[in-house]
């Protein structure tokens, strides 16, 4: 919830920023807020979600409780503690950054022992789940290591080491629920293990690229995220691969609304995902493209994490609520304005990388809006859609 919450917040502060650089004047006052923009998008909405996501599911994967409610609690007000205190910095135009850091470290410290503690128990099925798992927390801390000491990184590079956690937390999720969302598939064992060993060096990467800067390594790490994901796509028949005729012919209503949302949503974001390595590749080459390094994040940010997180909130909420969610009442709206908002805010870089626009294309600067927009539709839609007590109930 908190993540959400924050999510709102950033995308408010990036909308009003993105209108700043073409060319609406702003009050001085204003402009030191757009720092904490990644603040909330990043350690809110990304960090908070996805640890509030695997202290729910890594624990079912196995069957058992949390080691400790009350470490889980402190993990929590660790990160809330340090972004306010990168807000605060931000409002006052003080250097907070080193304590805010160390705060987010010791939270995303106790998580990831947590999860580490849990991972000892192993699940019966689909047990490579918890390669990517292991991987991503140490991605997690790594990449909290690195913005402490203040590395001279590719600044880039230090974000997509960020993004790396929840990716490979996603990957490990989909892994366990995709195959019976999907038709009870076995994933490809030796395409998985590729990946896994892809994972592996694309960390290792941009681990020595934070102590050795080098383009070199930059390019790597990004050529092997590519083929990592390639071959994690190519594992879990995510693009096709099998034939579904008799699934198709044998699901109907509720079922066959959630089956065909799952297939979209899952092909959309990892489209985004892979046109946001092939722009970071080129960036590594490149580190003065505005639009190269916008679009990177934003691609992964919202065209991956943010539409993956899209399809499974409402999965996992009637486990969570016991409350069901009816898949006949979604529409396509609110992803339409976000593939709209992505759109928009491709023509918005381009134009300020070309340094030609002026004040008639201020309309390429409302990107955000669309994607607060689509937020807050998506929001009321699972809303409505739970509220429906003549639902059929939509078990995970």
């Amino acid at each position: 919830m908190t993540g959400v919450f924050l999510s709102f917040v950033g995308t408010v502060i990036g909308s009003v920023w993105m209108l700043s650089l073409f060319g609406i004047t702003l009050p001085d006052q204003v402009t030191p807020i757009f720092k904490v923009h990644r603040i909330f998008q990043l350690n809110g909405f990304v960090t908070l979600m996805i640890m509030g996501v695997g202290y729910m599911i890594i624990p079912r994967m196995r069957n058992r409780l949390t080691p400790s409610n009350n470490l889980a609690k402190i993990s929590y007000l660790f990160i809330i503690f340090s972004i306010g205190l990168d807000l605060v910095g931000g409002i006052l135009s003080y250097d907070y950054s080193k304590f805010a850091t160390l705060l987010r470290l010791i939270g995303v410290s106790i998580f990831s022992g947590l999860i580490f503690y849990m991972l000892r128990t192993v699940p019966k099925l689909l047990r490579e789940s918890d390669y990517f798992i292991a991987i991503s927390l140490s991605v997690l801390i790594a990449s909290q290591v690195v913005s402490f000491f203040d590395v001279q990184q590719n600044l880039l590079i230090q974000k997509q080491m960020w993004l790396f956690f929840p990716i490979l937390m996603i990957f490990a999720i989909q892994y366990k629920t995709l195959p019976s969302f999907l038709g009870f598939l076995r994933p490809k064992m030796k395409l998985l293990f590729t990946s896994i060993s892809l994972a592996i060096i694309s960390g290792v990467f941009a681990i020595t690229s934070a102590v050795i800067p080098s383009q070199s390594l930059d390019i790597a790490f990004n050529l092997s995220m590519i083929s990592m994901v390639v071959f994690f796509v190519l594992s879990l028949y995510i693009y096709g691969g099998f034939d579904n005729t008799q699934i198709l012919k044998l699901i109907t209503g509720e079922k066959k609304k959630r089956y065909h949302m799952i297939v979209l949503y899952t092909r959309i974001a990892y489209g985004f995902l892979l046109a946001a390595l092939i722009l970071g590749t080129t960036h590594a080459s490149n580190l003065t493209n505005f639009a190269l390094y916008d679009l990177t994040i934003h691609y992964t940010a919202i065209g991956f994490i943010g539409l993956t997180i899209m399809l499974y909130l409402p999965l996992m909420i009637p486990p969570i609520l016991e409350k069901p969610i009816r898949f006949l009442d979604f529409n396509h709206i609110p992803l339409g304005l976000i593939l709209s908002a992505l759109g928009i805010r491709t023509i918005g870089d381009v134009i300020l990388s070309s340094q030609l626009h002026d004040s008639s294309m201020i309309i390429f600067g409302v990107s955000g809006f669309f994607v607060l927009t689509g937020m807050f539709l998506f929001v009321r839609m699972i809303y409505r859609a739970m509220k429906n007590t003549n639902s059929e109930l939509s078990i995970v």
